[in-house]
């Protein structure tokens, strides 16, 4: 409190501050005193400003004016400190209201670097602020509010620019710092200020708030709607180009404002028509969540798509088709029909694909002509076993009779749809006459599965099981053959033909060796003479050694390498499963099946050779195949397991023989509209760049890498590249690993066969951080620590292949990295050996 010349004065001055009044009459007559008084100064009076009574402040108000105090300004600066903001909010139009001048400058100059800096000055700079943010917006304040604005916390900054965004108008110098503050390291005030702008100067801006309206949060966004709305209105279709990109957003809540925006755009059928060509450039998942964002033209999507239909770009047309198959709508039916018979090919198969799904009677003579297009046929088989319309099961009838047994085991598939007896008829005399072991163990499992329905039949099936599954040798076939016959009827993995040996078989982890005579030098070759093609005993000659996989349609598939040594010409042939494996049927853990669920990202698969990667990457390609409608690209060498058609279009590419490198492969399987990409071996830097890039791109990407744990893995990825190129690499790597599977097969407890122990690397968000961080020795505790997320390390999948007796303790024991962790589980004297 001031000190005061008058004893009176200041004591009527402290009853006033204390409330010792007992009536508004006694404290009107101290009142009136008080503003009569000679010698009252700013520094008496001006706390009254502050004070919830309008009595003391009206006479505060009277008094200052008559006194006009030099120092009033800097008195009121100093009691605002602590005074609550409904005082601030009274106090500060009362100060305004005395005209005092030069208030802009003292709060600049206070602001404004001090030549030391003290509590007081600090204290005295937080009034200032808080005077300033009361203060009414004028053309002279404005400067100081933008000054304010431009610095200090997100939270005292956006009081200045909720001020400043009170002036109804914006002039240009306004407009270029609300246009800069639009990519300020805030969130917060880069929503104010797009706010600001849709609100003034949207026509100014539309690149910056199209550009903006996937960043923002929702309030700021719905205010960017409606000014792009608005916009929409009279730029029409200027804007729907700049607009759509935005269709391949991962966020719904931008797809549907987006929607809102072109919807008032006007002309939905030129709105689809710029989408259907604009959505070539999209991945296929993508493609497909934009779509469902399209949906709100209803009924008005139609008519453009069936339009394009007929567009003479093919690739409009095939864009076209993808738009309008996804609704069931009768409508597009004749058009689709006219494009079975388009030039391009992967046209007349979405075609056919997309009238199967519709199921109308009309397409079922134009899908039965489309059965003599070998490009097509595959789709047309399918697409009729859909419709399951009578009128098509003579013409497949007929195919059940095609050459190739793809195609036989495709039509089977198809009239297993069909309600009539001669099905079952045929079926069972494939299971029992069919030339391909594979094409009659298909039409077992169909049978199998007509049989839930029908258990009268099961009987019969029974019966000609054994038939029908036995493989046998045909004379006059070549030797190697029989050999190769009789490994798969063992159950056994791998055949060895070697100099100097009689046959021998690994059956589980054993290698066994035949009662036969051994095998002499020009034995072998002649043998293997026998099943190469001329090429491949060229290359063989040249190279002394070949890749390949070697196919008996009596005896299934096996991946073959022949070698030259001291003794002569060698092989090793590896049984292939004729049906792909499920993850089940390996062992994997069942939350794998996430894995399909993505639609961008790497998934790696390592282990030592002979581990079973390619085991294990067919499984996820045959669960991606039951559980997606998808594009699937495959990169082996050779390939090994041949997928049939489910759900899928798979191309299997072979290196070697299809393409000359992965690499080349993986270059050109990037124009070629994949959506999951399967590599068969990840050998040098740049298929691996490649992977990535793919990865980054909307592809989920599948791959095998030799390494013998999931940490490796990543380590030897990174480490394969030069040390400047290492921080772009992790960055990627981190970025979009999904997950690392690691394993190893190990002999089970019972029976000559042998279980997988996989190790689990989940790519969260930590993970990826140590990756980036090059923190990857701290990768194997992260996956101690987080089994609840999925994650394994390889100690864990053996205890628990024990716990499940799979293995037993001391095989355990003896795979096991910390085999301390093992001992209680195995006998003192096994750890005496």
């Amino acid at each position: 409190m001031a000190i005061f010349q008058s004893s009176d004065l200041k004591d009527t001055l402290r009853k006033l501050a204390n409330r010792e009044f007992s009536s508004q009459e006694e404290r009107d007559e101290m009142l009136g005193r008080v503003a009569v008084a000679e010698n009252v100064r700013a520094r008496d009076v001006t706390w009254m400003l502050f004070r919830p009574d309008r009595a003391l402040r009206d006479t505060a108000l009277k008094i200052l004016a008559r006194v006009k105090d030099p120092e009033t300004f800097d008195v009121f600066l100093y009691e605002i400190k602590g005074k609550p903001e409904a005082a601030m909010r009274a106090a500060v139009p009362a100060m305004f209201s005395l005209g005092v001048s030069g208030i802009e400058q003292r709060i600049a100059q206070i602001l404004g670097p001090q030549p030391k800096e003290t509590k007081d000055t600090r204290e005295l700079q937080e009034s200032a602020r808080r005077f300033a943010a009361e203060a009414p917006v004028t053309r002279q304040w404005e400067p100081l509010l933008w000054q304010l604005a431009m610095n200090g916390f997100p939270e005292e900054r956006i009081q200045f620019l909720n001020k400043l965004a009170t002036i109804p108008q914006l002039d240009a110098q306004a407009f270029a710092r609300w246009q800069s503050l639009a990519s300020d390291d805030e969130a917060v005030i880069r929503d104010k200020a797009l706010e600001v702008i849709a609100a003034k100067a949207p026509q100014n801006a539309l690149d910056l708030l199209v550009k903006q309206l996937a960043n923002v949060g929702y309030s700021t966004q719905q205010v960017i709607v409606e000014a792009l709305t608005n916009a929409a209105k009279t730029h029409g279709l200027e804007i729907v180009d700049k607009l759509l990109p935005l269709m391949a957003s991962g966020d719904a809540a931008t797809r549907t404002a987006v929607m809102k925006i072109l919807i008032s755009a006007g002309s939905p059928g030129e709105v689809i028509k710029r989408y259907v060509r604009f959505s070539n450039t999209l991945a296929g998942f993508i493609r497909t969540r934009a779509l469902e964002s399209m949906r709100a033209f209803g009924d008005d999507l139609i008519e453009p798509a069936i339009e394009l239909l007929y567009d003479s770009d093919a690739d409009v047309r095939a864009a076209a088709i993808s738009v309008a198959s996804s609704f069931d709508d009768l409508r597009i039916v004749p058009a689709t029909i006219d494009l079975l018979k388009d030039p391009d090919w992967w046209i007349r198969i979405a075609a056919a694909d997309t009238l199967g799904r519709l199921k109308d009677p009309r397409a079922v003579e134009p899908l039965v002509a489309a059965l003599a297009d070998p490009d097509v046929k595959w789709s047309a088989v399918e697409a009729l076993g859909r419709i399951g319309d009578m009128r098509a099961l003579p013409a497949l009838g007929r195919m059940l009779a095609d050459p190739m047994p793809d195609v036989r085991i495709e039509v089977m598939q198809a009239i297993r749809n069909f309600k009539h007896p001669q099905v079952q008829q045929a079926l069972m005399k494939m299971a029992t006459s069919d030339p391909e072991h594979a094409v009659r163990g298909r039409a077992i499992d169909i049978l199998d599965e007509l049989a839930l329905a029908d258990q009268k039949s099961q009987g019969q099936i029974d019966a000609v099981r054994k038939t029908a599954l036995a493989i046998t040798a045909r004379q006059e076939e070549p030797r190697l053959n029989t050999l190769l016959i009789a490994t798969r009827n063992q159950g056994a993995s791998d055949f060895h033909l070697a100099v100097g040996q009689p046959p021998i078989v690994r059956i589980a982890a054993d290698l066994l060796r035949a009662q036969a005579e051994p095998f002499t030098e020009e034995q072998t070759r002649e043998m293997l003479k026998e099943v190469l093609t001329e090429q491949q005993w060229e290359t063989l000659e040249k190279y002394h050694q070949i890749d390949f996989c070697y196919y008996m349609p009596q005896g299934g598939r096996y991946r073959a390498n022949v070698f030259y040594d001291h003794k002569g010409y060698n092989g090793v042939f590896r049984v292939i499963p004729e049906k792909p494996p499920t993850i089940l049927d390996l062992g994997l853990p069942p939350q794998l099946a996430e894995i399909s669920d993505y639609h961008q990202g790497i998934v790696l698969i390592c282990g030592p050779s002979g581990a079973g990667k390619s085991t294990t990457l067919a499984a996820f390609v045959n669960l991606f195949n039951e559980t997606r409608s998808d594009h699937i690209l495959t990169m082996e060498d050779p390939v090994e397991f041949v997928h049939p058609f489910k759900n899928c279009l798979i191309n299997q590419r072979e290196v070697g023989t299809h393409t000359q490198s992965f690499a080349r492969a993986l270059r050109a399987a990037l124009r070629e509209d994949p959506d999951v990409i399967v590599i068969g071996e990840l050998r040098d830097n740049e298929s691996i760049s490649l992977a990535l890039t793919a990865a980054e791109t909307g592809h989920i990407v599948l791959g095998t890498l030799n390494s013998t744990s999931a940490p490796k893995a990543i380590d030897r990825i990174i480490s394969s590249f030069p040390t400047d190129e290492q921080p772009q690499i992790r960055a990627a790597l981190s970025e979009s690993l999904k997950y690392v599977i690691a394993q190893r097969l190990l002999p089970a407890k019972a029976g000559r066969r042998q279980v997988a122990a996989f190790e689990i690397l989940k790519g969260t968000s930590n993970i990826a951080n140590m990756i980036r961080d090059e923190k990857t020795y701290q990768i194997y505790s992260a996956m101690q620590i987080g089994r609840s997320l999925g994650m394994q390390t390889f100690d864990e999948a053996l205890k628990d292949l024990v716990k499940r007796e799979q293995i037993t303790p001391e095989t355990a024991y003896m795979a096991a990295n910390k085999k301390e962790e093992f001992e209680s589980l195995v006998s003192a004297e096994f750890l005496k050996q």
